[in-house]
């Protein structure tokens, strides 16, 4: 396969896949910080890499030297990793990939991307990611969803978080790769948290345990989140100090904060955990999927 390494043969019972970009859609390492949780926690095994030549200028995302213990010197290049979870007892397991937004030829990588996909039998994606926004570090980070699968759709909305897709403007490359995925019958899903805006380069332990939590939820995962208590409230603990050395910023945060009250106000609160067959659903999306993948059969 062109582009692609593969660590070993690759199963074809991977049917969902998550997926995490680095950079313009990654506001407080959200989205790769919540991919890498979930690789480690799930001890999920490399399947394959994408190889960085072709489609990174490396004077904008360098190689790293690091040493080992014996002194000695190893280049790190730019990791674009797929990994493998399998959840034991004959059932479907994950794709997970974690990398970082590529600088150019898009439809090459995205058809290289897909290819690896397809390969592991993945049927559907959800994509993760994270924008700066107006929000208040003080407050929970909103997450909100999109889809254009209607049982997917279902679940968002029952969830409360369900967000009709109004953005027009420059776009990223998991836009470009589920664009791709549809056309090629893989249904996708996205979950987007927001950070503060005037945060730029801290990595948000709150946005990562929010995106963590809906697609944990989603998927009937159940990781150890236990360290993210003590690690949230030690950052928010540190943007209150850096936030009260300055006047404007305080009062701009203040502002964010009856913005964010209100808001919430009008909002229609989601459901509580037991109130949603999240697993019914899910089967409902898979018939869906066999039917399509038989119809379109049929037609040829």
């Amino acid at each position: 396969m062109d582009h692609v390494e593969f660590d070993r043969e690759p199963p074809a019972n991977l049917t969902t896949m998550v997926m995490a970009y680095g950079g313009w859609i990654d506001a407080g390492q959200a989205a790769t910080g919540a991919l890498r949780h979930l690789v480690r926690d799930l001890s999920a095994t490399r399947l394959a890499r994408i190889d960085p030549e072709q489609f990174f200028v490396l004077t904008q995302e360098r190689p790293e030297v690091r040493l080992r213990a014996d002194g000695e010197r190893d280049i790190h290049w730019p990791k674009s990793e797929f990994f493998a979870w399998h959840p034991g007892n004959g059932r479907d397991g994950l794709l997970l990939f974690c990398g970082p937004e590529p600088h150019q030829k898009w439809r090459t990588y995205t058809k290289a991307f897909l290819d690896v996909a397809e390969r592991c039998g993945v049927r559907r994606i959800v994509s993760l990611g994270a924008l700066l926004a107006g929000a208040p570090h003080t407050r929970p980070i909103r997450v909100t969803g999109r889809s254009s699968d209607p049982a997917w759709r279902s679940v968002l909305e029952a969830w409360g978080i369900y967000r009709r897709p109004t953005y027009e403007g420059p776009t990223g490359i998991s836009t470009i790769v589920l664009d791709a995925a549809e056309r090629r019958g893989i249904s996708h899903l996205g979950l987007m948290g927001q950070a503060p805006h005037y945060l730029q380069n801290n990595e948000n332990p709150a946005a990562i345990h929010a995106l963590l939590t809906y697609v944990a939820r989603l998927l009937h995962l159940s990781p150890d989140m236990s360290h993210f208590a003590e690690a949230i409230k030690d950052f928010r603990t540190q943007c209150d100090k850096a936030v009260a050395r300055d006047r404007a910023t305080r009062e701009h945060v203040r502002k964010l904060e009856q913005e964010y009250d209100a808001e919430v106000g009008e909002e229609r609160p989601p459901l509580p955990g037991g109130e949603l067959d999240s697993e019914k659903l899910m089967q409902e999306l898979e018939e869906f999927l066999r039917k399509q993948r038989e119809g379109g059969t049929e037609g040829r």
